[in-house]
């Protein structure tokens, strides 16, 4: 399964936002179980506001739960939370499995 954050934060945010997701959300998610996929982000040069696609990868929703419980249970999270959501102007999350003729499984 696949966890796809898209946050939205302002150009002179995605810096600082891109880095708090390898300084502090890829050790805290690592350690509660899921793995990076991919980062992207949209220009920042062309005056918009820049996506910031995370993705991360887990077995299932099964262990998606247990993701959370651990990241419930772990301080850090609380912290980056806070950081995090004081970059963010919006956002979805979404839940993907592959289709059946997808080349990564």
């Amino acid at each position: 399964m696949y966890l796809v954050d898209t946050i939205e934060v302002g150009s002179d945010e995605a810096d600082r936002y891109v880095d708090l997701v390898q300084e502090e959300a890829v050790p805290l998610m690592n350690d509660a179980g899921a793995q990076l996929v991919a980062c992207w982000a949209t220009s920042k040069e062309i005056g918009e506001d820049v996506a910031v696609k995370v993705v991360w990868s887990c077995a299932d929703h099964v262990a998606w739960n247990e993701i959370r419980k651990n990241l419930v249970l772990d301080p850090r999270y609380y912290a980056y939370a806070a950081r995090s959501a004081s970059l963010r102007k919006g956002g979805d999350r979404r839940f993907y499995y592959p289709a059946s003729y997808s080349p990564i499984r």
